[in-house]
């Protein structure tokens, strides 16, 4: 579960049928009661025009939005930075019309065509040809851009969250958030961003909150006159990685047998935190089940 930072003091006036993140404005873009909004983090709003029926949103590369035309096959417009409005004379898919799907993902930087569903859909985007797919394990119904060639993908009903490298085609990670109506991705200060069915803006730091710590695992195997590497991983709830977080060493037992170096160290990239161990003088081997370990946040 990702840690949520922020709770807005004000609800918005309905619930957005599409958000995006817009890094010029350092704002969002929402379709809300058939009107396009300004969108802030407290929940305040600004109208910037009518919504069209004839037209969806979808993300576009570098934190921005286009519209679709409402169709089946659709022509994909880009969007005013500085309005939210389209500009119909500025087609982004000249020679082929894109699969509508609200959420989906474009870059005509790399000539690209994500389609939201499960799984992921990769599209070359002049051509149409299929450039391949990634599973989440999830019905993703929204893709923010999350980076240079990554995006955040969401399934809003479960919460369920993942980063994905679709020029890789590989989920980096996973993760949930609260169940929500719409979402999006702050790509300039990295921070998810979801509005639930109390309309309120919440938004979440990438850090996963600690749940378990793996049982210490001791190379080689700790006993008397010895020193080892003894290791322990920290995860989120739902098998995130945790780096960055202090683990706290301790010794059990009465009395407690051996020593170790550090009191304290932090996770690494991959969760991990080690210390080192010596083995007692004096007794029997010693095991795991001596160590207790507990977390710093």
């Amino acid at each position: 579960m990702l840690e949520l930072l922020y709770t807005s003091t004000k609800a918005l006036s309905n619930y957005p049928s599409f958000m995006a993140y817009i890094k010029t404005w350092d704002a969002l873009v929402a379709f809300i009661n058939l009107e396009v909004h300004k969108v802030f983090r407290d929940g305040s709003e600004a109208y910037l025009g009518a919504w069209s029926y004839s037209l969806s949103l979808g993300n576009r590369v570098l934190g921005r939005h286009f519209y679709f035309e409402n169709a089946v096959n659709a022509w994909c417009y880009a969007a005013d930075e500085i309005t939210g409005q389209f500009h119909n004379d500025l087609i982004l898919n000249p020679n082929w019309k894109v699969p509508l799907a609200p959420g989906s993902h474009l870059d005509d930087m790399a000539g690209l065509f994500l389609k939201t569903g499960n799984p992921i859909t990769i599209h070359d985007l002049g051509t149409g040809v299929l450039a391949g797919a990634v599973s989440t394990g999830f019905y993703v119904h929204n893709l923010a851009y999350a980076g240079s060639g990554r995006v955040m993908a969401f399934k809003h009903d479960t919460g369920d969250v993942a980063l994905v490298d679709y020029q890789g085609k590989k989920v980096l990670w996973k993760s949930k958030v609260r169940p929500c109506r719409w979402s999006a991705y702050d790509c300039l200060h990295d921070l998810v961003i979801t509005v639930e069915s109390d309309k309120l803006v919440r938004i979440y730091l990438l850090n996963p909150v600690p749940a378990t710590l793996t049982a210490p695992t001791f190379t080689p195997a700790a006993q008397r006159f010895q020193g080892c590497v003894v290791k322990t991983r920290l995860r989120g709830a739902h098998g995130e990685v945790c780096p960055g977080y202090w683990v706290r060493w301790a010794i059990t037992g009465s009395p407690p047998k051996g020593a170790l170096v550090k009191l304290a160290s932090k996770t690494d990239e991959n969760g991990y935190a080690e210390n080192f161990y010596y083995g007692p003088a004096l007794g029997e081997e010693i095991g795991a089940e001596t160590l207790k370990v507990s977390v710093k946040v």
